[in-house]
């Protein structure tokens, strides 16, 4: 193994929490050229000599699929995987709960990282800040597939100085606003996309008295209240860094944006409000709609309630949902070997064919990144897609519509995974609704706890 470029120690002091709770789409926008670094003009690859005798290899792929059934259909890549390049042995690494997937994979930053590690965008940011990602490998394989990926995609996945990647997409889900469109329907109101829609649906579905409320809105104190919040913010424009990676949240917008949750949360559930609640309320029927992520979808079709509901984006001065992209990264520091057998790996894994396999280990969770997969008869042959096959494609085309915090003007700062994990931002929306805070006080607050975190 070659040096690492990061001391353990230095690993050790960076490390943080880098878990994201899991909670109609418009068509994939245009994102300009300069925003993402260009997948179009791949360089071909020198090809290998068809009886070229290769040194056996061993790498090791890090996942955080410990079902068993998952880590089955992994092996049944892997198998064919080897039977395909002979030479090459995959070892899997399965890692079970977000703490022990952190604790192990900075314990192996010290020396021995696995060649190919599944991450999700916050972990892989940490991996290329500490400089533990080989980011030519990475772009290698995206290269391979020119203008394969929804241009969203790569634009949340690109380095901070927007020059190369953080990771391989590989699936991915998001989040939005589920209502029940029966229920709309009967009382003559529009789907629940813009601010005015959503505020209306819920004013008028509110009856506390008779326990029926008019929307689960997340309020916990965690993960899940930021993403719920920043399709709102971001949605009017406002963001937690401005161009400079500076906090910027108590602007105008973002008070703005604040204000509104907090009216939204008069006609709510009551209390802290996280995924469990959330998804109960919708499928319990005591809320019309409610903010969740599309691992929502099996529990709709296993109560038979697919065909009632439907899937609407935040919408204000643009259209915006929360994601997270599912990725490979490749290791930084492997031998030459081990780098090519981690790279024919990675290209393998996102082929058509064998990422249909993926994403059918958790079907209708993972979601698509790539159109041509999401229109594959092969990713829709599975009975639980089946069963939302009429919203498939808008939840897809969701993706062209991902923003998130500290995604300004092409830039991807990585010091918003350090304000992330911190959950300053979680924390605020819990005071601004169940402890009724003032917007612009807890703007104020957050703005200063922000700067002092990037300050860091």
């Amino acid at each position: 193994m070659k040096k690492m470029k990061k001391t353990l120690a230095a690993i050790l002091a960076a490390a943080m929490t880098l878990s994201l709770a899991a909670c109609g789409g418009k068509e994939p926008e245009n994102v300009p050229k300069q925003d993402t670094p260009s997948a179009e003009s791949p360089t071909p690859a020198p090809s290998e000599p068809e009886n070229e005798e290769k040194n056996p290899v061993t790498i090791q792929f890090m996942h955080s699929m410990v079902q068993e059934e998952r880590q089955q259909a992994i092996q049944g890549l892997i198998d064919k995987f080897e039977e395909e390049y002979s030479w090459i042995t995959v070892e899997q690494v399965p890692t079970d709960g977000e703490s022990t997937y952190d604790t192990k994979l900075t314990a192996f930053a010290g020396g021995g990282m696995p060649a190919v590690i599944e991450v999700n965008q916050n972990r892989a940011k940490w991996l290329v800040g500490n400089e533990l990602a080989d980011l030519s490998a990475i772009r290698e394989v995206i290269e391979a597939k020119p203008g394969e990926y929804y241009d969203a995609i790569l634009k949340i996945n690109t380095t901070e100085d927007g020059q190369d990647f953080i990771g391989v997409p590989v699936g991915g889900w998001v989040q939005g606003i589920w209502y029940n469109k029966t229920a709309f329907d009967e009382k003559g109101l529009a789907a629940p996309d813009t601010w005015e829609n959503i505020l209306a649906a819920a004013k008028a579905f509110h009856d506390p008295d008779n326990k029926k409320y008019g929307i689960a809105l997340p309020t916990v104190d965690g993960a899940f209240s930021e993403q719920s919040f920043s399709q709102f913010a971001l949605s009017v424009g406002a963001n937690a860094l401005n161009a400079d990676g500076e906090a910027d949240f108590n602007s105008d917008k973002m008070i703005e944006a604040l204000t509104f949750y907090k009216e939204l949360y008069q006609y709510s559930i009551q209390g802290s409000n996280g995924t469990t609640e959330v998804k109960d309320a919708l499928l319990n029927g005591s809320v019309p709609m409610g903010i969740y992520s599309t691992y929502i979808l099996k529990d709709l079709i296993n109560e038979g309630m697919m065909d009632d509901f439907g899937f609407a984006l935040v919408t204000k001065e643009t259209s915006a949902s929360y994601g997270s992209v599912g990725m490979l990264s490749v290791s930084d520091g492997l031998s030459d070997e081990e780098r090519e057998a981690a790279i024919l790996f990675v290209k393998f894994l996102v082929e058509t064919e064998n990422n249909v396999a993926w994403l059918h280990m958790a079907p209708g969770g993972q979601q698509p990144v790539m159109p041509a997969v999401a229109s594959d008869p092969a990713y829709l042959d599975n009975e639980i897609i089946k069963g939302f096959e009429a919203l498939s494609p808008e939840i897809s085309a969701a993706f062209g519509s991902i923003s998130l915090f500290g995604i300004v003007d092409g830039r991807n700062f990585v010091s918003m995974g350090n304000v992330t994990s911190s959950n300053v931002i979680s924390r605020a929306i819990y005071d601004l609704t169940v402890n009724d805070k003032d917007p612009a006080e807890v703007a104020a607050e957050t703005q200063k706890q922000i700067e002092d975190l990037i300050s860091q």
